[in-house]
């Protein structure tokens, strides 16, 4: 049982990945009329994050195949939040420079 508790020591890293999207979202449709997130950070924040997401998902894979138990499914959709919020913060930063 102990090493099913093993990949739910990620979660809190997805979700600090998840908070840094949104917050990053937020400053841009609110404030950034003074330009303080330009599209270097938005770039640097979503590589990033898509970087260490996706390799702790592979990771989560690689331990639950080790240990032969299932996958974390709850860290999988927080992946896809990932990737969504990132490509929502690149398509809000696009239409906003426009």
């Amino acid at each position: 049982m102990e090493s099913t508790n093993i990949v739910t020591h990620f979660r809190p890293i997805y979700i600090l990945f998840i908070l840094v999207l949104i917050i990053s979202l937020f400053i841009m449709i609110f404030r950034n009329r003074h330009k303080v997130i330009n599209g270097f950070t938005i770039a640097i924040i979503t590589l990033i994050s898509l970087a260490v997401s996706a390799h702790l998902t592979y990771q989560i894979g690689y331990l639950a195949d080790e240990l032969g138990t299932s996958g974390d499914t709850v860290s999988f959709m927080m992946f896809i939040a990932v990737v969504i919020l990132s490509l929502v913060n690149l398509l809000v930063y696009a239409y906003i420079r426009e």
